[in-house]
């Protein structure tokens, strides 16, 4: 066999495998990216968030691929990855977790290991999916995030207590800050309500001791502070 018999042969060997686990981990990636869509379809996600499941595995698996005999390469890229400052922030923690996921899939298919990966795969959405359904570590929606704003010149101190005690089985002051220049000051409580506590009634009764001003309730998991 000639010289340009073997770089034909070994070109198509690359091709080959490459093809096969970019195939194999853009479907992976489709499939993590519809999961991701059903466990999230009540809580709501951002469109492009799915886009980006898909498209991570196979572009980690190319740059597996391509750097496999090339160590300087490698090492090149990953002094570029550690360099990289992503700016897109996730609101949580679970999503990273998913980008974790699919980087993981596309080096494992990069690396040859096919079966490997839709195993893997497989078992991961499998653990996922059963937490999803026992709603594992999710707090009660009784659990909020209260936000209240009074003007500078009221007393805060002790002001909400009485109506906080009336309303909620505990609670706790997480953060006083000023806002809007120092006009104003914005009290943080984490509070769990009782159950026939009516939202509205407290907001109102809130309201009428700090001026009409801004009052917010939310579920603390969907707080984005």
């Amino acid at each position: 066999m000639n010289i340009f018999d073997q770089i034909q042969l070994y070109v198509t060997d690359i091709i080959v495998v490459a093809m096969i686990a970019l195939g194999v981990s853009l479907a992976l990636g489709i499939l993590i990216a519809l999961f991701y869509m059903r466990i999230k379809r009540e809580q709501g996600f951002t469109h492009d968030f799915p886009w980006t499941l898909v498209i991570i595995p196979p572009v980690v698996s190319m740059l597996i691929i391509m750097l496999s005999t090339n160590l300087a390469g490698g090492i090149a890229v990953g002094g570029l990855f550690a360099l990289t400052r992503f700016r897109t922030q996730q609101k949580e923690t679970e999503d990273i977790a998913f980008i974790l996921l699919t980087v993981v899939i596309g080096v494992i298919n990069g690396t040859g290991y096919i079966a490997y990966s839709v195993v893997f795969t497989l078992i991961m959405m499998a653990t996922l999916f059963v937490m999803y359904l026992v709603k594992f570590g999710q707090t009660s929606d009784r659990h909020m995030v209260l936000k209240i704003i009074v003007p500078e010149s009221l007393n805060f101190e002790n002001l909400f207590d009485d109506l906080l005690k009336e309303s909620c089985l505990s609670y706790q002051v997480n953060r006083v800050r000023t806002t809007d220049f120092g006009t104003m000051f914005e009290l943080t409580f984490f509070i769990v309500l009782k159950k026939a506590v009516v939202q509205k009634m407290l907001i109102d009764k809130i309201r009428e001791r700090n001026g009409n001003l801004t009052v917010s309730l939310t579920v603390q998991r969907f707080n984005s502070d």
